[in-house]
This record gives C-alpha cells, structure tokens and sequence, in this order.
C-alpha cells in the first residue's frame, strides 16, 4: 500500500522548476553534444588512453579512502556529543562542525605553509578527511537524536554486549545518513579543485582546466568531463541504491540519552572512556 500523495503543486511551482532543471543540464547537454560532433573514434582515442586510467585510478583511491575515514571519524564524534556525558558537549558538538567554516582549498593551502612537504594521495585524503567530515557528521548527529531507543533496549535485553548493540541495532538505523554524507563528500571530492592543485594530486577537475588553459575548449577536455560526470552520476545512483535498500526508521520520539561515564580517572580522562558506545 502505498503513501497517500499530497495536492499536485501549483503550476507556477512546475514551471519554476522545470526552468531550474533545464538551466543545470546545461553543461550535461554540452558534453553531450561535443561528444556526438567529435565522433567515436576520436571518444575512443580521448578517453581510453592511459592518463585518464591514472586519473581514474586517482580518483578511485582517494574516494575509497576518504570516505570511510571521514565515516569512522564523524560516527565517532557524533557518539561522544550525542551519547556520551563528554563534558562541554555543545562546545564540542559545534567545534566538530566548524570545518565547514573554512573552505577547502584554505585548508589545503594551511596545511600546505605549515608542512612545506605534503603531496600525494596521502596528503589529499588527510586534508580531505578534515575539510569535509562535517558533511557526514551533521546528518549522523541528527539521527543519533532520533533513534528510538527501545530498539537498543531490547538488543540489550536479549544479552548483547554494548559493542554488538552497537554494531546490530544503533548503526544499520545510521545507514540511510551516513549514504547521504558519503554522497556529499564523494561529489565534493569528485569537483574540488583548489584542495588537490596546491597539494599537487591529479583528479579529473584539475586535468580539465589544464587541459582548458593549454587548448581552449577542447575535445579532451570535454571528454575528460564527460568521465568526471559519469563518476557523479555512479556516486548519485550508489546513494539511491542505499536509500532504497535501507529500510530502518525512528518509530517513535528518541528520549535524551547520554551515558554516564563510570570510573574515577576525572573530567579530562573521560572522553578516553567514551570510546565505547556504553560504559558500565
């Protein structure tokens, strides 16, 4: 049975978002129609060529990289804000967001004057992972606050320890946030620019404007684009596969949860105990 449908919107409301719509494929229809006029053999020879392997290869690697270290990281501060009785907690819970105040490519560019010698992949997955972390911790934190908590009550009542309520009952309910920042983060690394130009790492965007400055509008740059959207376009479909599958949801209003850290080790020790989800 399905979910009853609201009134159709007003037809000002349509219009105005079709117009939206039409202005941002744009650029699609661009890469589009390049790619019809060059023909296949010059798309063959422009796009199955080694240098787009290796920025495809780039590109793969810090995507898989990045993304599960800003989840592990944003997971974790969300818990410690959200459950834990970490003392200033707000002060925290703001600081972990305030990443997003500062662009990435100022990131980049900081982290770059203070350590003269960052470059590489290893470089751009530790900038990234500070610069857009927020991303994902912003929607975990939210749903953190939604849980209805009679579900982990019950993993407890059957005889699960705190790290199997954890992993079985609190994070599958995470699943449907945490695809929605990993979406957010991977597009952003997918368009960045700034970041990865002053740490010296090659991706797509920085290949397309060398590519642009050195032969004003291109076949290879355009073509290089069209790769760059085929890589949105999978990351776009990977988040409405997870959304379709995640079928998890609050059921009821989350009561104001915070465990309270047991021991006597004081204030400055505790955010070490916090490290578990509970602490008996």
């Amino acid at each position: 049975m399905g979910l009853p449908r609201g009134p159709m919107p007003h037809a000002s409301v349509v219009l105005m978002a079709t117009v939206v719509a039409i202005f941002s494929l744009v650029p699609l229809g661009f890469i589009g129609w390049v790619t019809y006029d060059v023909g296949w053999e010059t798309v063959k020879t422009l796009v199955f060529r080694p240098r787009v392997g290796e920025l495809l290869v780039n590109t793969v690697l810090l995507e898989s990289l990045t993304i599960p270290l800003s989840i592990a990281l944003a997971v974790t501060l969300a818990w410690l804000t959200e459950r834990t009785d970490i003392p200033f907690a707000r002060l925290w819970a703001w600081l972990a967001i305030a990443p997003l105040a500062v662009p990435a490519f100022v990131h980049s560019y900081a982290w770059v004057s203070l350590v003269p010698g960052m470059r590489g992949l290893q470089s751009g997955v530790f900038v990234s992972v500070i610069a857009y972390y927020p991303f994902l911790y912003l929607p975990v934190a939210a749903a953190l606050r939604r849980l209805d908590p009679a579900i982990e009550d019950a993993a407890a009542s059957l005889g699960l320890n705190p790290w199997r309520v954890f992993f079985r009952a609190v994070l599958p309910q995470l699943r449907l946030a945490i695809c929605g920042g990993s979406l957010l983060i991977g597009l952003h690394l997918l368009s960045e620019y700034g970041l990865f130009v002053m740490i010296r790492f090659d991706t797509f965007a920085t290949a397309i404007v060398d590519q642009f400055q050195s032969s004003y509008n291109s076949p290879a740059s355009n073509m290089l684009g069209g790769v760059l959207v085929a890589c949105c376009l999978f990351c776009s479909a990977s988040r409405c596969w997870c959304a379709a599958t995640n079928g998890m949801h609050a059921s009821a209003p989350a009561r104001r949860v915070r465990q309270t850290v047991a021991g006597s080790a004081g204030s400055w020790c505790r955010p070490l105990f916090c490290l578990s989800p509970w602490r008996c």
